[in-house]
């Protein structure tokens, strides 16, 4: 939890250096134009000649240095005296000057500049326009300022495929330059948080296999979707046409609703859902289908309606299930609460956004400050379950790899069993054959180990035992494997083991156990009989075995208490 704090309150600093940056930007000399005229008109196919002779006279003045386009049916035309660009231009002491329309989501803009008498040159903006089109390269529709007529008007035709509302200013090159790069690292620091997010569900789904996961998944890649397109991204990087665009963030904004009514279903563990709440979310689906239609047909209106439809639909869906499962406490439902009113408040910081986007950025960072607060509620609200997940989960591994210990090991030695040490030796056989390598093998058994037992009791055997099983680990290299055989019985593989260094490993242990068992007490010391044998070709398992079994035999005949081998290959 307090990770989580500390990660927000650094995004929280980041956005507000991101914001103390974009300032310094807009703090380089800017001149607005407050006084412009505007014509709209239902017809788009008029040119800017046939505006220019038809309706010259009826251009509206708007005071103040904002326009609002409300019916994006209607093709906006707006004049500028060639004189008001001319000494907006020269406060910048001939500096290389662009003319902005200050609003991002405008779709297309033409920039009329008149060079001569009855001619102009044709600049477009369009986020579907390919960079090379452009008069000057930026998500703003923006337009390099180069020498043209003196007299006149310059023209700009916009259209949009929402309402906005825009400024017009001229600012020098570099300093529009230096602004738009801080607006862009910003939003790519916005968007990589949130497909980080993404990442991270991911993740978790394919740790825990949780349903639960993937539908959240679905639900952050579908936000992802919508802001990146609505911000026009898809356009300005593919080229996509507005219209297109518009299939996209619209139903991906209706799937992101689907996709948080499904996952409070699946968090508040209704199994038994009402018929009226499943029909509920049924019409939901219907209604992001829709959207889809609407958007591809063209009818914004319909289409906007669908998504206003959609979203009541979804916060009124979390709404009754949050009631339904109020008894499991307050916490769940308040992060679930906050969660959709986080998301809710972005959208509509948003839209305040694209209609006073000229006038200041507190929109712009409020929105995404409430977006990203919709998923670290979203990960407060399963940061309990998923912490549970992991301990049962990592429970579970441990008991798994104790019951593993336990087929694999003897109980009171600790060592290899029997069943699992032939297996290994199978394996390390082969790969031994496989490479041409030496290997050793060694048995030995605790001398008159059942007397032993008789006399002494079984407590004492074990002990000598145990002694014996410590006294091997020590004496083995890391390559080396042991295993507790079979009553007194013991084994042991030693890859690349030649015979002076088998040899010598054997005396080692037998003579060291028969010092240390002088410890269990007077007249309890026991001894070791040891047999070794080496791989040759063409060995299996049950020879090179046989062959052990043959020269333990020869060290009991031959008195105990000593090593028998024969010669290596």
């Amino acid at each position: 939890m307090r990770k989580l704090l500390a990660f927000i309150l650094i995004g929280v600093l980041g956005l507000s250096n991101g914001n103390s940056r974009a300032s310094a930007a807009e703090k380089k000399p800017v001149s607005y134009f407050k006084d412009v005229e505007v014509l709209f008109l239902q017809d788009h196919t008029f040119g800017v000649f046939e505006v220019a002779r038809r309706y010259a006279g009826d251009f509206q003045p708007i005071s103040g240095k904002g326009i609002r386009f409300w019916n994006p049916e209607e093709s906006l035309w707006i004049r500028i005296p060639m004189s008001k660009l001319r000494e907006a231009q020269e406060a910048f002491f001939g500096e290389s000057t662009v003319l902005i329309l200050w609003n991002e989501y405008v779709s297309v803009v033409d920039f009329f500049l008149p060079v001569a008498p009855g001619e102009f040159k044709h600049w477009v903006h369009g986020l579907d326009t390919p960079v090379e089109r452009r008069s000057f390269p930026s998500r703003y529709p923006s337009f390099r300022l180069e020498d043209g007529y003196d007299e006149g008007y310059a023209y700009l035709n916009v259209s949009s495929a929402i309402p906005v509302a825009f400024g017009l200013a001229v600012q020098e090159e570099q300093g529009f330059q230096g602004m738009f790069v801080d607006y862009l690292t910003q939003y790519m620091a916005f968007f990589s948080f949130l497909a980080a997010l993404a990442l991270t569900y991911l993740f978790f789904y394919f740790m825990t296999g949780d349903w639960g996961y993937f539908i959240v998944v679905l639900r952050q890649l579908m936000t992802f979707v919508f802001l990146f397109a609505f911000h026009g991204y898809l356009q300005y990087y593919f080229h996509l046409s507005p219209r297109i665009v518009d299939a996209i963030y619209w139903p991906a904004l209706g799937l992101h609703c689907v996709m948080t009514s499904f996952f409070g279903k699946y968090l508040l563990q209704l199994d038994i859902v009402p018929k009226w709440l499943r029909k509920l979310i049924f019409v939901q689906t219907l209604t992001a289908a829709s959207m889809i239609i609407f958007a591809l047909s063209g009818l914004r209106q319909l289409t906007g309606i669908a998504v206003v439809l959609s979203a009541l639909m979804e916060v009124a869906s979390i709404t009754f299930m949050g009631i339904i499962k109020l008894r499991q406490g307050y916490r769940l439902i308040l992060f679930c609460v906050l969660s959709r009113i986080s998301f809710l408040l972005g959208l509509v910081f948003l839209l305040l956004n694209v209609l006073f986007v000229w006038s200041t950025h507190a929109f712009e960072y409020l929105s995404m400050f409430s977006f990203l607060l919709d998923p670290i509620f979203l990960a407060l609200m399963m940061i309990p379950g998923t912490r549970s997940r992991f301990e049962n989960y990592f429970s579970i591994e441990q008991q798994s790899l104790c019951y593993e210990s336990l087929g694999q090991r003897d109980g009171m030695t600790g060592l290899y069993n029997k069943a699992y040490f032939l297996a290994l030796l199978d394996e390390n056989l082969q790969a031994a054959l496989l490479a041409k390598k030496q290997l050793a093998f060694i048995m030995m058994d605790v001398d008159y180990f059942q007397k032993f037992n008789d006399l002494w009791g079984y407590p004492e055997g074990d002990k000598a035992l145990f002694s014996l099983a410590k006294l091997i680990r020590q004496c083995l290299r890391e390559s080396d494997i042991a295993a507790r055989y079979g009553g007194g019985e013991f084994a042991i593989i030693l890859p690349g083991g030649t015979l002076p260094s088998s040899v010598l490993m054997a005396e080692r242990i037998r003579q060291t156990f028969e010092k240390q068992t002088y410890m269990l007490g007077k007249d309890k010391a026991v001894t070791l009989s040891l047999g070794l044998a080496f791989l040759r070709a063409g060995d299996t398992v049950a020879m090179l075995i046989q062959r052990a079994g043959e020269a333990l035999d020869r060290a009991k005949v031959n008195g105990r208490n000593r090593t028998e081998f024969e010669v290596a290959p």
